[in-house]
C-alpha cells in the first residue's frame, strides 16, 4: 500500500477548504501539507504548480492542479459511492450561473486579501474597488436568487456547487473582505451547511510554522 494523498495548501484558503471537504464527505483520507509563505515564488513550494497557486493534491504517479479538479480525482478515489452533482450536471441555467459567480467571488476575495492585507497595496486602487464591487454584486446576486437555485439540485449527497458556497461565505467572516451581514439567505445556508461534519472538521485557521 503507497502513501496516503497529500494536500498541499493553507487552511486560511477557501479553495483548499473545499478541497478538504470533499476528503471528509468522501471518507479519503488524505495528508495535509501547509503552504507558509505566499510569497514564494518557487513553484517547489507549491508541490510543483508551475501557476505558484494552491491547493495541489498528490497522489502515486499524479500531480493534480486546482481545486474542481482535484474534487473530482477524490471522488473517483472514494472508498463508496456518493451522489455528487457537478457543474455539468446542473441543467438550471441560473444554477450554472450561481456556480459561475461563486468561482468569481472566491478568486475576487484572493484578489483583495491578497493585494490589500498580505502585500499591503492601497485599498483605494480602482483594481481593488472594482473586484470588492463585483463581489457585493455577486453576493447580491446569490442571495435573491439562493432558494429556488438549490431547488433545482437533483437527489445528492454534496454538490460542488453547495460545498464551494459554503467555503466561499465562511472565508468571507474568516477574512473580513465584504460583511455579510445583508446577506440574509446567504447566512441561513452557511449556518445550515455548517452542521456537516466536514464542514466542522475543517475550520479556517492560520498555519504556523514548526519551531526551530
Amino acid at each position: 500500500m503507497g502513501p496516503a494523498p497529500r494536500i498541499t495548501g493553507r487552511s486560511s484558503s477557501h479553495f483548499t477548504r473545499l478541497v478538504r471537504v470533499f476528503e471528509q464527505e468522501l471518507g479519503v483520507a488524505c495528508e495535509f501539507a501547509p503552504v507558509y509563505d505566499l510569497a514564494s515564488l518557487d513553484a517547489r513550494d507549491y508541490a510543483g504548480n508551475p501557476t505558484l497557486k494552491l491547493p495541489v493534491l498528490t497522489k502515486v504517479g499524479a500531480t493534480v492542479f486546482g481545486a474542481e479538479n482535484i474534487c473530482r480525482v477524490l471522488a473517483g478515489s472514494a472508498p463508496e459511492h456518493r451522489r455528487i452533482v457537478w457543474p455539468d450536471d446542473m441543467r438550471d441555467l441560473q444554477a450554472r450561473n450561481a456556480q459561475e459567480l461563486v468561482w468569481h467571488a472566491m478568486q475576487a476575495q484572493v484578489q483583495l486579501g491578497f493585494g490589500t492585507q498580505i502585500a499591503q497595496l492601497p485599498a483605494d486602487s480602482i483594481y481593488f474597488a472594482k473586484a470588492a464591487a463585483g463581489l457585493r454584486n455577486a453576493l447580491e446576486w446569490l442571495d435573491e436568487r439562493l432558494p429556488p437555485v438549490i431547488a433545482t439540485l437533483p437527489p445528492r449527497d454534496l454538490s460542488l456547487l453547495e460545498a464551494s458556497l459554503f467555503c466561499l461565505l465562511e472565508h468571507q467572516a474568516f477574512r473580513a473582505t465584504v460583511p455579510l451581514a445583508p446577506y440574509g439567505r446567504l447566512m441561513a445556508f452557511a449556518d445550515e451547511f455548517g452542521k456537516r461534519a466536514s464542514a466542522r472538521n475543517t475550520p479556517y485557521c492560520f498555519d504556523v510554522p514548526p519551531a526551530g
